[in-house]
């Protein structure tokens, strides 16, 4: 709960949560791509972001630690076709973490 005359709603909460969640990922996202211009890369923001990877080679380290936990679980290998939508279901899942953890921050009165 915060201080004042009303206490904040769960839709306030949930609303500011999300917000967090996308906010948190884009300024995470603008760091990663600076230093991939500052490391002599030329592709576009939107190409960047949104870029096709062709295989587990390419893949940032979120999915590649995603790729770890679903073979050691179903003790079996994932092609290379499921390296772009593991890794941006992961990019994601971390953006709605960071919001979950934000909206519970909300929901949660100071000690």
């Amino acid at each position: 709960m915060r201080p004042g005359k009303h206490p904040i709603t769960p839709l306030a909460a949930v609303a500011g949560g999300l917000l967090a969640g996308v906010v948190g990922t884009v300024c995470l996202d603008t760091v990663a791509y600076l230093w991939h211009r500052r490391a002599g890369g030329q592709k576009s923001p939107l190409g960047w972001e949104f870029g096709p990877i062709d295989g587990w080679d390419d893949a940032p380290d979120p999915g590649k630690v995603a790729k770890r936990e679903i073979e050691g679980c179903t003790q079996r290998e994932l092609p290379d076709r499921w390296a772009w939508p593991i890794s941006t279901a992961m990019h994601w899942a971390y953006g709605q973490a960071v919001r979950y953890a934000y909206q519970h921050g909300l929901a949660t009165p100071a000690q």
